[in-house]
């Protein structure tokens, strides 16, 4: 790696691109019976235009925590903001009303969620969830609803779509319903798609599909993905950049290919080296050891410092502070690897 050189907003950018969405400092927490926590604490990443960026770390960490507080979907009470912006386009999210808000979210952006069952209302037809999505954001009479649903449908790769808006959710795969969700995000046109774990609990050949289908449906739309997930499979396909969390911060900031080949925070090195591998011959899987601390016992100093195997008494008693090696890479760690 190059030389360390610290600045003050400490974050590195992809290819300094110019972001369509831009968490800045957000730290947020919630309030329950037994007292309040902070569940994301100055979290900072961004979306540049036209670009797909992944967020990556394990369940729990905040990934899908950070873009719903982003999107407003979060109840307040029990959420609370504390600190932070969520620029998109060059509005700040946060201090926007209700109803300018929802003329953003899932038209502007949309949202691709992590289980299609739970997200598709089961009482309902496929068509008239989708034209629920226009009749919010277009004024189209059934007809044009319903040539426009179907074209999406088509595009996703959907065979017979005028009728699958006919059926209902029970009645479809778990792969067809994945492409309805991404269907419904993409009606429209948004500039920024959401994926959070958009290949959960479809088997390898249908996440391939849904990668390549999103990779050509970027190409198609010009537009910006957020891709969230815990596999780092998704992250090589699919991410130019990507961003590293672990108990509500971001330890790394890197291109996709330089937290492969360089990973400089321990953590993001024991989520590459955790991975299976082909072996000549029978290996147990690297873990890390330890737990993740809660959000209620955070230690003072690194979060992650008693499961490090590069800890030292600085890293139990002082946060550290990202440090950037270039454009490329940025570390928050006293003791990153070289």
């Amino acid at each position: 790696m190059a030389e360390q050189k610290a600045r003050p907003d400490s974050r590195a950018g992809p290819d300094n691109a110019e972001p369509l969405l831009s968490l800045k400092g957000l730290t947020m927490g919630f309030r329950t019976d037994e007292g309040s926590f902070i569940a994301l604490e100055d979290v900072s990443y961004e979306v540049p235009k036209g670009q797909t960026v992944g967020l990556v770390g394990e369940s729990g960490c905040g990934k899908s925590v950070s873009v719903m507080t982003a999107m407003r979907l979060l109840p307040s009470p029990p959420a609370f903001i504390r600190s932070g912006q969520v620029v998109f386009d060059g509005r700040d999210l946060l201090k926007l009303v209700p109803e300018s808000m929802r003329h953003i979210r899932g038209n502007r952006i949309g949202m691709i969620f992590q289980e299609p069952m739970t997200s598709l209302n089961p009482t309902f037809s496929i068509g008239f969830q989708m034209r629920e999505v226009l009749r919010i954001h277009r004024s189209l009479k059934r007809k044009e609803a319903d040539e426009l649903c179907t074209d999406m449908l088509a595009k996703t790769g959907i065979g017979a779509p005028a009728q699958r808006l006919k059926q209902y959710p029970h009645e479809l795969s778990g792969g067809l319903r994945q492409r309805i969700m991404i269907a419904m995000a993409l009606l429209c046109g948004p500039d920024l798609l959401i994926a959070d774990e958009p290949t959960t609990a479809l088997d390898v050949t249908i996440q391939a599909q849904i990668l390549e289908l999103l990779k050509e449906l970027q190409q198609d739309l010009q537009m910006s993905i957020l891709m969230i997930t815990h596999d780092l499979g998704v992250v090589a396909e699919s991410c130019r950049y990507v961003y590293v969390m672990y108990a509500g911060c971001v330890v790394e900031s890197a291109e996709a290919e330089r937290i492969f080949s360089e990973p400089g925070h321990p953590y993001t090195r024991g989520l590459i080296n955790s991975r299976p591998r082909i072996a000549e011959k029978r290996e147990w899987l690297k873990t890390i050891p330890g737990m993740v601390p809660g959000p209620d016992n955070r230690p003072p100093g690194c979060n992650y410092a008693e499961r490090c195997e590069r800890c030292t008494e600085q890293c139990r008693q002082e946060q550290p502070q990202f440090v950037q090696y270039d454009h490329k890479q940025a570390v928050a760690c006293w003791n990153p690897y070289p």
